[in-house]
């Protein structure tokens, strides 16, 4: 989790300064990044420091739903699921997990649906203060290979009504969270991808910037809607007929036209083979061994190309050779 962010003000109440980030380099010694300063530290002299409300809410909102991903991954990915890292600030939350497989979107969305339940039912988030012992006997979860004091930080996030679509999560930890699920509002997985072999990585929006992203998503289908003079029935109707008629103009443009040469006929015992290496795509070939068919109908045509640095091959043989060769072999 980040630092909590905020103002110095003076003792006339004059804002002096913005704080940036808050480091511990001490016991009981705090060092504040202050910038825009406008004013003079006096020895002596007192000062107000006052938090960011907004980013506090916000940094809060993404920790709890990291705790309530975390849950979710366990129950829809497996037990096996354990924590590699996070970060969490107040702008999004940044989660990473031990697996080997993407996560399908069937899974995303059996995630989002856990989670987001879990928010609407207003579950009361409870802090406490116990011996490690108590605390790893009451089910709560530890980071494998974190050293933690005799005394842990236990925040529990139970659904007391045990309902099979509601989370319950019990984790060691250090930070701040919401006093109930309802206050993080929304949750939205933007992402999974791969960080190293085995571990993954999901990043997610919760609350105003999940309203944001939402927002803007919704703002670019209209738009799409507009430019297309569709509707929300008909617009992916739409987009997917035009992609169609893309392809036919791209492959009509495309198109190899392959001329016969007679200088490519190789004359061997039992009949004539036509051989030719072609610049094009791939899947292109076929369609030139009926081009070539035209001027060369009796006989074997090998047709070959090389792309992206592999050889592709098409065989022809025909109809009076088919008892004498197989183009197969």
């Amino acid at each position: 989790q980040v630092s909590d962010t905020g103002f110095i003000f003076d003792s006339t109440g004059k804002k002096n300064g913005i704080i940036k980030d808050v480091k511990k380099i001490g016991k009981g010694v705090y060092l504040h990044n202050v910038e825009e300063v406008n004013f003079e530290l006096k020895v002596n002299s007192y000062y107000n420091l006052e938090i960011n409300k907004v980013n506090r809410k916000n940094i809060r909102n993404n920790h709890s739903a990291t705790h309530l991903l975390h849950e979710s991954l366990r129950q829809v990915v497996g037990k096996h699921v354990s924590q590699k890292g996070s970060l969490v600030n107040d702008k999004k939350l940044r989660f990473d997990y031990t697996s080997n497989e993407q996560l399908s979107s069937e899974q995303i969305q059996n995630i989002e649906k856990l989670v987001n339940n879990t928010i609407r039912s207003n579950i009361d988030v409870e802090v406490d203060k116990m011996p490690i012992r108590k605390a790893m006997e009451g089910g709560a979860i530890a980071l494998f290979g974190e050293k933690y004091p005799e005394i842990v930080r236990v925040v529990k996030m139970v659904d007391i009504r045990k309902n099979n679509d509601v989370l319950s999560s019990i984790e060691l930890c250090g930070g701040t969270h919401v006093g109930n699920t309802g206050e993080i509002g929304t949750f939205k997985v933007l992402s999974d991808s791969s960080v190293s072999s085995g571990i993954r990585r999901i990043e997610a929006l919760t609350g105003h910037e999940a309203q944001l992203y939402y927002q803007k998503k919704i703002d670019i289908l209209n738009k799409i809607k507009i430019e297309l003079k569709a509707t929300d029935d008909n617009v992916l109707e739409k987009v997917l007929d035009i992609k169609n008629d893309f392809n036919k103009l791209e492959r009509k443009n495309n198109t190899i036209v392959v001329k016969f040469s007679s200088a490519n006929v190789i004359k061997i015992n039992r009949c004539d083979l036509y051989y030719d290496n072609l610049k094009c795509d791939p899947k292109d070939l076929r369609n030139s061994v009926d081009q070539i068919k035209n001027s060369f109908s009796l006989g074997i045509i090998i047709l070959t190309t090389c792309h992206e640095k592999k050889v592709s091959v098409v065989v022809s043989i025909s109809e009076n050779l088919l008892n004498i060769f197989d183009s197969t072999k």
